[in-house]
């Protein structure tokens, strides 16, 4: 294809890791969506960030706002009680609804530095009255400060939910390489020897799940089981021992993402069909 067997093995193994990546993304998605990670990882991070953990107090009343969960019915009176939990909170959004929730004293004359002197923990007493003083008693100023301590606080709530996932997508991507026997080393051992495999690869510019997998099995690629496939390879420690390590390596490179080995495997042989990609 490239005149370099080099390249064809590349291209081909660039190939292997796209579609197990689709395969083992898409399950994940589906299991997250179906389990609620986002929204239950979210939670998560909100009541640790106003230090409510048993979702009693501060936690509960941004939960019952509109603001923070328009999908609720604003009386939940616990955590079970939810009728619908978001995936996503604007951070400008959070910050009105934590004022909204502070002005608890209408007798006041700031009713936002009344209700940060009337919360109970320290720590986040601390916090948020170290916000209104830098903001000058300016409610707008704290508004815009609130949101960016929570946007920087929900980072490391996203870096958590990332490794989550990619536990599951790297279990998920061995998974799927075991039960089609996508063994990295095989098949860069069978396209170095035949180099003429990599002519047959589909050019899909995009695939889901379903295409992923058709791709993989009808493209002559040295993957899947038989008879002679588990005598030749299973039958000795040492082929049992390569096979479990190219299984390995596949798994590890859904780590990566489809995107990655698309972007990759575009470099070597653009697969877009329309041609370069814009700017």
């Amino acid at each position: 294809m490239f005149n370099s067997t080099i390249l064809d093995v590349a291209v081909g193994l660039l190939f292997t890791f796209l579609a197990v990546s689709l395969v083992a993304s898409t399950v994940t998605e589906a299991l997250a969506s179906a389990a609620g990670w986002r929204a239950n990882t979210l939670l998560a991070g909100v009541k640790s960030l106003v230090n409510d953990p048993n979702f009693s107090s501060l936690a509960k009343d941004l939960y019952n706002h509109g603001l923070v969960n328009p999908g609720g019915n604003g009386t939940a009176a616990n955590e079970n009680a939810l009728a619908t939990k978001p995936s996503y909170i604007d951070p400008q959004h959070f910050a009105a609804a934590l004022i909204d929730v502070l002005k608890k004293s209408p007798n006041a004359q700031n009713q936002v530095a009344a209700g940060i002197q009337q919360l109970s923990d320290p720590q986040l007493k601390q916090t948020l009255q170290g916000l209104w003083d830098r903001s000058h008693t300016d409610t707008a100023a704290f508004q815009n400060a609130v949101a960016h301590w929570f946007d920087i606080s929900m980072d490391r709530v996203s870096g958590v939910y990332k490794r989550r996932t990619q536990i599951w997508a790297f279990g998920i991507g061995l998974a799927v390489t075991v039960i089609l026997n996508v063994d990295t080393l095989h098949i860069a051992q069978s396209l170095w020897l035949q180099p003429m495999l990599v002519q047959k690869l589909g050019t899909q510019s995009s695939l889901g799940m379903n295409a992923a997998v058709s791709a993989l099995t009808n493209q002559d690629l040295p993957i899947g089981w038989s008879a002679a496939v588990l005598k030749d390879r299973l039958s000795s420690n040492l082929g049992i021992a390569t096979a479990v390590l190219g299984w390995i390596i596949t798994a590890f490179a859904t780590l990566f993402g489809a995107p990655f080995w698309f972007d990759a495997l575009q470099s070597f042989a653009r697969i877009r069909g329309t041609g370069a990609k814009p700017d």
